[in-house]
């Protein structure tokens, strides 16, 4: 009897998960507008509108995890960066706990990878849009740098199509943890902020502003040579770093060798006599 109870739940399981994952993607499919209706407002830059917009998404599919990147985004830009560490943690989280998931059948894994290639694809032409504007002027290298971002996570995303495993590292996408290690800074968090830059470069090492925000940790917490170190490899990324980042790095380097290196003169005793 025991075992008859132990598989007919075993069997009861079986028959649950195609019926959740079903409801996860009905879920989705009233989410989905919403989070539309959020990129659409982001291009106007309307931010607060933006913000309810992904809100509204996640509140229907608390699973949507780049509703939640782009809601982290959102708050970045409202200089608002609790609620940008709330949302991008909450993202960076759903990716690891997929990675350790497993899927029903093949077509379910094709079915969300169909659905992040299509998420990056509408991201990416967002991007390029916005680098293109004139106004962006500025911003544009930084805006392109996105889009290599984006593109590199759709070549490890179809890298499963062809049966390669993302290794761990490369489990949460660069972007996520760049802009998470954002937020961690903006909230003066530099222990966790270092920790998403570094998660960045490992999971794709071009990611040239996370070196180049790394060096700024690094010099804000008195590690001047990996600072350094940290600048170079930004300018191999092909980032330009600001040269007064690159002065006030070598300025405080200096001053710490120059503490370290002028001791203050033993202490001498008065002989015998003095000052009678």
């Amino acid at each position: 009897m025991t075992v008859r109870r132990y598989l007919s739940a075993a069997l009861l399981a079986l028959l649950l998960v195609p019926s959740a994952l079903a409801q996860t993607s009905h879920l989705r499919e009233r989410a989905r507008p919403l989070y539309d209706q959020g990129l659409e407002q982001m291009r106007q830059e309307q931010f607060d509108a933006a913000a309810k917009s992904f809100e509204s998404a996640v509140a229907i599919d608390d699973t949507f995890d780049m509703a939640y990147y782009m809601l982290g985004r959102t708050h970045l830009a409202r200089k608002q960066y609790a609620a940008a560490v709330y949302a991008l943690e909450r993202c960076r989280n759903l990716h690891r706990a997929e990675a350790t998931s497993s899927f029903t059948d093949k077509q379910e894994g094709q079915r969300l990878r169909r659905e992040r290639l299509a998420e990056l694809d509408q991201l990416i032409v967002d991007t390029q849009a916005a680098a293109a504007r004139p106004e962006n002027r500025s911003q544009r290298e930084r805006l392109l740098e996105l889009v290599r971002q984006y593109q590199e996570r759709k070549r490890q995303i179809q890298d499963l199509d062809r049966n390669a495993d993302l290794t761990p590292a490369r489990t949460v996408p660069a972007f996520v943890s760049l802009s998470l290690g954002s937020a961690y800074f903006r909230s003066g968090d530099l222990a966790e902020a270092e920790k998403a830059y570094v998660a960045a470069i490992a999971a794709d090492s071009k990611v040239g502003e996370a070196h180049n925000n790394l060096a700024v940790v690094y010099m804000e917490t008195g590690r001047y040579d990996e600072a350094l170190k940290a600048v170079n490899a930004a300018e191999e990324a092909g980032v330009k770093v600001h040269p007064d980042l690159k002065k006030e790095i070598e300025r405080r380097r200096q001053s710490a060798l120059t503490r370290i290196n002028v001791r203050p003169a033993p202490h001498r005793s008065a002989p015998a006599g003095a000052g009678r």
